[in-house]
């Protein structure tokens, strides 16, 4: 097949995708607005838009969403792909809707149709229609299927539920002697309890607020450190959340990792680690949740619907209040004083984990989902422009 992804190429997941499908002998081309030093994949063919202004406010941002629409047509014209999947509705799916080619696959991510659908009344319009005009949606999460079926009216059989999982052969419980180097690297003592928030450094993901709880921690835990990874979130964010620490006077207990991390270093670091924090107020079921549960972590997160899915208070995660510092603080505090019950929830998480969220099996879904696809395309181009054969 030939493959077309609309998507950020800078997200380890499109490049997992990408990965996948170049593997399996497909051609595969990327359109994205990143730059192309981002994606370091062979086989690749990648294309490149204008960075858009995410200022709704301004002529420059009209002017690089109608190149790029524009753009993305001549594109897709010239690659005649056989699938065009766009991920993420805003602006990907945008774009690729008003392609008009078909198949068509729009993946959501969460926020673009939990969050940007209440911005105004454009980004309203751009996904329902973006959403309207998908032959099929993928979703990761019951939560997401559900939320889309009740709030955008659409059909049943046009969302398709497929799980994206994590690579089981990577994300695992006591990883490798690489664990002592890294904690030397970091300046982490063994006496020491290691916090990770494994999520991108960017505003959704409520970073501020567990920056906020760590002198609350402190007071009670002098020897945590808090470990903060900044994936493919923004320099400016993460020095505003530097600063933040500096001035609560943490800074020493703090731990930035500006770096872009390999799957093998954030089990790593995973594993350094004795809880996890994800405190977003809108999501999937994300694979950095389902690799903290895999390489045994405690799961601290946000009490939203999506997350119990597979994870239950007091059960297999902790579950806190997103924007109560305090509440967090104590519920790593209570994990502190607490050491069993990181093994007690291992045990549950990994039985889940292994179930529904393996990364190989979960992609051969998709891959089947394109091929389906096609041929239901294949058939609906017999019917509608059958072959009149003359009989002597």
């Amino acid at each position: 097949m030939k493959i077309c992804f609309l998507a950020n190429s800078e997200s380890i997941h499109i490049q997992r995708w990408v990965k996948y499908f170049t593997d399996t002998g497909h051609e595969v081309h990327i359109i994205s607005d990143s730059s192309t030093d981002k994606i370091n994949i062979e086989n690749v063919i990648f294309h490149q838009l204008k960075n858009i202004n995410s200022n709704r406010n301004t002529v420059a941002f009209y002017i690089t969403l109608i190149i790029n629409i524009v753009y993305v047509n001549y594109l897709i014209r010239s690659i005649k792909p056989d699938i065009l999947h766009a991920h993420y509705v805003v602006y990907y799916g945008f774009y690729g809707v008003l392609t008009s080619f078909h198949p068509l696959i729009i993946s959501v991510w969460g926020s673009d149709v939990l969050k940007v659908p209440d911005e105004s009344l454009i980004a309203n319009y751009i996904v329902r229609y973006s959403l309207k005009g998908a032959d099929k949606i993928t979703t990761t999460a019951e939560f997401m299927r559900d939320h889309l079926l009740d709030n955008f009216k659409l059909a049943k059989e046009k969302i398709i539920r497929i799980p994206w999982g994590i690579n089981t052969n990577i994300f695992y419980q006591r990883y490798s002697s690489k664990e002592k180097e890294l904690k030397e690297y970091l300046g982490i003592g063994d006496a020491e309890t290691v916090v990770i928030s494994n999520r991108s450094m960017a505003p959704q993901y409520n970073i501020d607020k567990i920056i906020e709880a760590i002198p609350y921690v402190l007071k009670s835990n002098s020897n945590t450190v808090f470990v903060f990874i900044k994936g493919y979130g923004t320099t400016n964010f993460e020095k505003k959340m530097r600063l933040k620490a500096q001035k609560l006077n943490i800074i020493n207990n703090v731990r930035f990792i500006s770096k872009n991390i390999t799957p093998k270093e954030m089990a790593t670091y995973l594993n350094i680690s004795n809880m996890f924090v994800s405190i977003t107020k809108t999501d999937q079921f994300a694979s950095s949740i389902m690799e903290g549960m895999a390489c045994g972590l405690v799961p601290i997160v946000s009490n939203i619907d999506v997350y119990y899915q597979y994870l239950s208070d007091n059960s297999n995660a902790l579950f806190v209040n997103p924007d109560n510092p305090q509440d967090l603080a104590e519920k790593i505090i209570y994990c502190i004083n607490n050491p069993e019950i990181k093994e007690n929830f291992y045990k549950i998480n990994k039985k889940i984990i292994e179930k529904h969220e393996n990364w190989d099996k979960n992609a051969r879904k998709m891959e089947k989902l394109y091929e389906e696809m096609l041929k239901e395309g294949e058939i609906k181009d017999e019917m509608e422009n059958p072959i009149v054969q003359n009989i002597s």
